[in-house]
């Protein structure tokens, strides 16, 4: 899911002295209430600059004097609107490069935050159009074909070569993601395979499931090209022996091979150890459960019910 971006939004600060405003777009420069500021004139309301007596909570339609018909009949609208942002409970990331799907923010009111499904490597807002009875599709669930709209607001809809369009749920921390999810160190989108273009914006893993992650690693209720695997794995925090099912293209390094720990990249059946993928064991089998010399089933992640064999 790494692709490559030349998306970005110009922000323009204020670095002291006179600075011509006339020309800056009602609502068009991205900012944050804590270290990203507006222009004098302007003031940061749902992480946009919006001239003093308007932006969201001015009520009415927002019209730029200084610009006309720039932005004229931008409709105001307030925090978390159901379904759709940007969300009140939900900080978006500070120097934004592109809307944020998380937080559902950086969009003009009435257009939601998703995967632009044209280029394949950047963040678009698109205009809503669905009923507000419109049944979405819940993470990690098929949007076929690719079909950001299927998804609710928050959610991205992310190809994959043997899993299908799936709808992922972004986030930046566990709580994003609900009680029975975690947010994962899979990155959303990035650009050259380490700088997100949303920063810290990463997608909250496939529900948990109670499955059995060593030899062919089945999900507990099978789904095709879907492997059982370890959580904390995904996330980096030690949840004992939480598994969910993951889609087994995440997963392809073989074992002995160089891997990465966070997220763990090893085959199904594998956990990445000291950067080598090994075999994961069962602590409780009764007869041993590495390979004859292999040595003991070591404890991985926490569990007290699974480990690796060196």
């Amino acid at each position: 899911m790494t692709k490559t971006i030349g998306f970005a939004v110009g922000l323009v600060l204020l670095l002291g002295g006179c600075y011509n405003t006339d020309g800056i777009k009602n609502g068009g420069l991205v900012c944050n209430s804590g270290t990203v500021a507006c222009p004098d004139g302007f003031v940061c309301k749902s992480d946009r600059c919006w001239k003093s007596g308007t932006g969201p909570d001015a009520g009415g339609t927002i019209t730029d004097t200084a610009a006309p018909g720039s932005d004229a009949a931008v409709v105001a609208c307030t925090l978390s609107t159901p379904p759709y942002g940007p969300f009140a409970t939900c900080t978006s990331a500070p120097n934004l490069t592109a809307c944020d799907p998380v937080c559902q923010s950086g969009c003009d009111c009435g257009k939601r935050c998703v995967f632009n499904l044209q280029t394949g490597n950047s963040f678009t807002c698109e205009t809503t159009s669905e009923p507000a009875n419109f049944a979405f599709v819940a993470p990690v669930g098929q949007c076929n074909p690719p079909n950001n709209n299927a998804c609710a607001p928050g959610s991205v809809c992310i190809g994959d070569d043997v899993c299908g369009n799936l709808c992922y749920k972004t986030c930046r921390a566990a709580a994003d993601c609900g009680s029975n999810s975690r947010c994962t160190q899979d990155l959303v989108l990035d650009s050259d395979g380490q700088t997100p273009v949303v920063p810290n914006a990463y997608l909250c893993s496939p529900p948990i499931e109670l499955c059995n992650p060593t030899g062919s690693a089945a999900c507990a209720n099978p789904r095709a090209g879907f492997n059982c695997v370890f959580l904390a794995g995904l996330t980096g925090v030690q949840v004992a022996d939480t598994t969910t099912c993951d889609c087994a293209t995440l997963h392809s390094v073989a074992i002995g091979g160089k891997c990465a720990a966070i997220p763990d990249d090893c085959q199904p059946g594998a956990a990445c150890v000291n950067g080598v993928c090994r075999r994961l064991c069962n602590l409780k089998a009764t007869a041993s459960p590495c390979p004859t010399g292999a040595g003991v089933c070591t404890t991985i992640y926490g569990s007290t019910q699974y480990g690796y064999c060196p």
